[in-house]
C-alpha cells in the first residue's frame, strides 16, 4: 500500500509526497487501518481531513478504524 500526502502551504503552493510504502499482511479493514495509523504516526501525523480509497469492501472498516483512532 502506498500512502501519499497533499498539502497547501501558507503561500498557497500545492505539495504532494509519498510518505511510505507499507506491506499489509491481509486485506481486513482493521489490519489496513492499523498499518495506516502506524505509518502516519511515524511521520507524526495525528489528524486527517480526507482519505481516498479504491472500491475494496474493507474500506468501510478501515475508515471507521481511522475515525476512532484519530479523534481529538
Amino acid at each position: 500500500m502506498s500512502l501519499t500526502t497533499h498539502w497547501i502551504d501558507n503561500e498557497w503552493n500545492l505539495y504532494k509526497r509519498i510518505l511510505n510504502f507499507c506491506q499489509v499482511s491481509n486485506h481486513m479493514g482493521e489490519t489496513i487501518g492499523q498499518v495506516i495509523e502506524n505509518c502516519l504516526l511515524d511521520w507524526r501525523i495525528d489528524k486527517l481531513l480526507i482519505v481516498t480509497v479504491d472500491n475494496a469492501s474493507s474500506n468501510s472498516v478501515t475508515i471507521s478504524y481511522l475515525k476512532n483512532v484519530m479523534k481529538d
